[in-house]
């Protein structure tokens, strides 16, 4: 085989084993949201970002909180820099940005940068107990 043949055959397998986008798996994600009529939290990121990079360690990594993403959200982890259409569409304007939605795709809130795991959790149990519904998530955060 030449070698022409031979970088063709690797970019082609290259493609073939890619992951699907970000945004692919938003889409997918907002579909199971609304078959499962669960709320979402869809969490954009970039590999890039050491705002990200903490809360992942410190926020998402821990147990409690990622049994909850599990068990009661459609979560979704968009890295950006595999999708930047996303930033257009949600008009993110930093990372991470952490977005909740109803099970229906329509947006409760948009919360820039990284978020205490304190907080996060409190972000959880308001998404979780439809809070949205009777208050913001500044009224909620600061009633407690």
């Amino acid at each position: 085989m030449n070698r022409s043949y031979k970088v063709l055959f690797l970019v082609l397998a290259f493609l073939l084993s890619a992951s699907p986008s970000s945004a692919d798996t938003v889409s997918d994600g907002l579909k199971k949201a609304r078959a499962q009529e669960k709320d979402v939290v869809i969490y954009i990121y970039s590999q890039y970002c050491p705002y990200c990079d903490a809360m992942d360690r410190n926020v998402l990594n821990d147990n409690d909180v990622s049994a909850s993403l599990k068990k009661d959200f459609i979560y979704i982890r968009a890295d950006i820099d595999k999708s930047p259409e996303l930033a257009r569409k949600y008009r993110i304007m930093g990372y991470p940005t952490t977005i909740l939605t109803e099970s229906n795709g329509r947006i409760i809130v948009k919360i820039p940068g990284y978020i205490p795991k304190k907080d996060f959790r409190k972000i959880l149990f308001y998404l979780k107990g439809k809070h949205y519904k009777t208050m913001t998530l500044g009224d909620f955060l600061g009633s407690g």
